[in-house]
């Protein structure tokens, strides 16, 4: 009857564990996702604001949404697909390729945007 009684209290004692981590654990989802709201609300005034837009010329605007967009993308793949608890080796063989594709794509603009096409 110990064994029993030992079981179930331990038992019990996840629960309360699991329901401790999953209330903070909500909490940083909520910080997460302003951050990237605040990110989102970034690249839609950069080109809509004239002002902004004047600023950072046509190329500088393309960059810069180029750069929060992949902020964004770091930012959902890290902590949204649990990446952040995972080991760093999973981490790196996912944000490698995006690393390589957003140079590529970076690169690419520039090439384009140097030579007028």
């Amino acid at each position: 009857m110990s064994d029993t009684h030992s079981a179930h209290a331990d038992h019990g004692g996840d629960m309360a564990h699991d329901a401790e981590h999953h209330r903070h654990g909500y909490a940083k989802y909520v910080v997460v996702g302003v951050i990237l709201t605040v990110i989102t609300i970034v690249e839609i005034m950069i080109p809509s604001i004239p002002a902004i837009a004047d600023a950072f010329t046509r190329p500088g605007v393309v960059a810069s949404l180029l750069i929060l967009s992949f902020a964004k993308g770091a930012g959902v793949v890290a902590y949204y697909m649990h990446l952040r608890d995972d080991n760093r080796l999973f981490t790196a063989l996912f944000m490698f390729p995006f690393g390589i594709a957003s140079m590529i794509v970076l690169i690419l603009f520039l090439f384009f945007s140097l030579t007028g096409g």
